[in-house]
């Protein structure tokens, strides 16, 4: 589980709730109003609720816990989905909208409209918006998005707002790129945690993250509270946190607190005292409002002093800057720490692409690798290492800031070549091998079954038969048994002889039998493989033990010659579709093989016919 993040989600949202407050924390809150009203999951319809008010209810009012706040929601596959809340009439009722999407900003703003129609008792213009919205498709990053209500209520993207003209728009937004870097300010999260946290805090909350520590945050104000969550944990991207995540825990929760395995929550000031009463063991606090990090090991000290006071360095230069600065610097600590994992990557023919700890672990710098040494334990490394190879062995790939980052800085011995050219050299040897060997195999059984047909049905014709003109035999009439034992014994003598395997028998789908990459590809994984000093080899090479042997239709292929030996060369590696048309081929005329044209002879030309066609 690379991501938390769910991968395209069927709708913008799922649900939007009206709740009103308890009288004390022994009630469950009260649904007042759903949007869909046949929502299904009453599972989610029970838990919602009680989220909404994640404070002491009888000692804070409004002004103490700010409006908006974010919880979140983990569903069975492990992907996060986020509560958006609005605290409205006094801290007495809140609205929640429950969705897949990480758009902070966007439903903040929402929520702001749906308070305002709710104030004004506009409910019919209310359902309409959530509505339309409801049934919208997901639109993709950076696509305008209008949400209008006035006679007719417009909700549209991409070019029918170019073609529709919208008096008064309620909202407008343009959807994000949830995969880009966060910036200041367009990232509400990112911005107050920046604004609330001095740097040398927020280094060590990015230490104790990597140490995966039981780790609670503490804010008087709901807002800030969750902000500063998701803005330190968007922090160890392209990683993501893997234990327990609860941006605010509410009250009926806390017992999480005394967990004992790894945990990142927030907890409101007003229940913090009922925490700390718990028996807590090596928690890191955080509290925001006097900007004080309490923590029992020092795990700041375990990381390599260069890349700290690298990222030290750039932190304090974005101090007044905007733009994806902070997120960068992150990100170029993540690349400088981890960024070495390409060079750990193995890859020998047949088998997956793995992941060697010992390689990776191996460093110059004594620092470096005790903390190495570590992080291979850490469960976001090792989900973030599965990611990449369940993409790198499906054959799909991936290009990010992250990989961009560790190439820009020299982070890994590859960084010479870029690894998206080495990721498609493997997946492309990889598809001309396979299209190789099945071809090759497909067709020599396909032409062997052709020729024992023909000479089993000439056995029965004939009570004995004259070898072929061109045969190199002697022409007196032999048995059909005496001629194909003397066959064979031709066979034996060529120095390069069919085997049993070669004629069909004993095939095994899964044996390597291409000769090797061309040579275009080879050279591109051969550089990879120096870079980054594996020992296993790419190229692919007959084995000497079977050299006397050799595929049917690999003969055939090797009894043609081109005019060049570079240019149109076929190889085992390479199948015909690396040719526009049967010009760029170029034949010369081949010169006989004495073995293929023992074959012509004997059987007629329509079956090598049939055998040329399949191929």
């Amino acid at each position: 589980m690379d991501s938390r993040i769910k991968e395209n989600p069927e709708r913008t949202f799922d649900l939007v709730v009206q709740v009103a407050c308890p009288p004390s924390e022994n009630e469950d809150p009260t649904v007042l109003w759903s949007f869909p009203q046949d929502h299904t999951d009453q599972e989610v319809l029970q838990t919602v609720p009680k989220f909404c008010f994640p404070f002491d209810v009888k000692r804070v009012s409004q002004n103490q816990v700010g409006q908006n706040f974010t919880f979140v929601l983990t569903d069975i596959d492990g992907k996060q989905r986020f509560g958006f809340c609005r605290l409205t009439q006094g801290c007495r009722v809140c609205i929640c909208l429950l969705s897949y999407m990480p758009w902070f900003e966007i439903y903040y703003k929402l929520l702001n409209t749906l308070a305002d129609y709710l104030t004004k008792q506009q409910e019919n213009d209310l359902n309409d918006m959530l509505n339309s919205l409801y049934e919208l498709p997901v639109p993709k990053p950076f696509t305008p998005v209008n949400l209008s209500v006035n006679e007719q209520l417009c909700i549209a993207t991409g070019q029918v707002l170019r073609d529709r003209r919208s008096e008064e728009p309620h909202s407008y937004f343009i959807a994000p790129d949830i995969n880009g870097l966060p910036t200041i300010p367009e990232s509400r999260n990112l911005t107050e945690y920046f604004v609330a946290v001095d740097i040398n805090n927020m280094l060590q909350l990015y230490a104790s993250m990597l140490h995966e520590r039981r780790i609670i945050i503490t804010s008087r104000k709901l807002s800030t509270l969750t902000a500063c969550v998701h803005g330190a944990a968007v922090m160890l991207y392209p990683m993501y946190w893997q234990h327990i995540f609860i941006p605010v825990l509410p009250p009926h929760l806390l017992d999480y607190c005394c967990a004992p395995m790894p945990y990142f929550v927030g907890v409101h000031l007003s229940l913090l005292e009922r925490v700390r009463s718990r028996s807590l063991e090596d928690v890191v606090i955080l509290n925001v409002d006097t900007n004080t990090l309490e923590s029992p090991s020092d795990d700041l000290h375990n990381l390599p002093c260069d890349v700290v006071s690298s990222l030290k360095s750039k932190l304090k230069k974005q101090s007044t800057a905007t733009g994806s600065g902070v997120a960068r610097a992150f990100l170029r600590a993540q690349a400088a720490l981890f960024g070495s994992y390409r060079d750990a990557l193995r890859y020998r023919p047949g088998e997956p692409i793995t992941f060697c700890e010992e390689s990776f672990v191996n460093h110059r710098s004594s620092t470096m690798k005790n903390f190495l040494s570590m992080a291979v334990n850490l469960q976001l490394f090792k989900q973030f290492i599965d990611g990449r190879l369940a993409k790198l062995n499906a054959g799909r790939g991936f290009t990010d800031v992250f990989e961009e980052e560790i190439t820009d800085g020299g982070f890994c011995g590859s960084s010479s070549r870029s690894y998206q050219q080495w990721m498609h050299t493997v997946k492309k040897g990889g598809a001309l091998f396979n299209t190789a060997v099945s071809k090759a195999k497909v067709h020599a059984k396909r032409g062997i079954r052709d020729i024992r047909g023909r000479l089993k049905a000439r056995e029965e014709d004939e009570d004995g038969m004259t070898v072929c003109a061109g045969s190199p035999t002697s022409t007196k009439s032999l048995s059909p048994r005496r001629l194909q034992k003397m066959r064979l014994q031709n066979l034996n003598k060529s120095p390069m002889s069919v085997g049993p395997r070669d004629l069909g028998y004993g095939l095994d789908d899964d044996e390597d039998t291409a000769s090797k990459i061309s040579s275009e590809d080879s050279a591109e994984v051969r550089s990879y493989t120096e870079d980054s000093d594996d020992s296993a080899s790419l190229e692919l090479n007959i084995d000497s033990s079977s050299s006397g042997q050799m595929n049917l239709l690999e003969e055939i292929l090797d009894s043609l010659t081109t005019t060049t030996m570079e240019e149109g060369r076929l190889s085992a590696a390479k199948s015909l579709d690396f040719f526009r048309s049967m010009d760029e081929l170029d034949y010369k005329a081949p010169k006989q093989n004495p073995l293929l044209q023992t074959v012509k002879n004997c059987v007629p030309p329509t079956s090598l016919q049939h055998v040329k066609q399949e191929d």
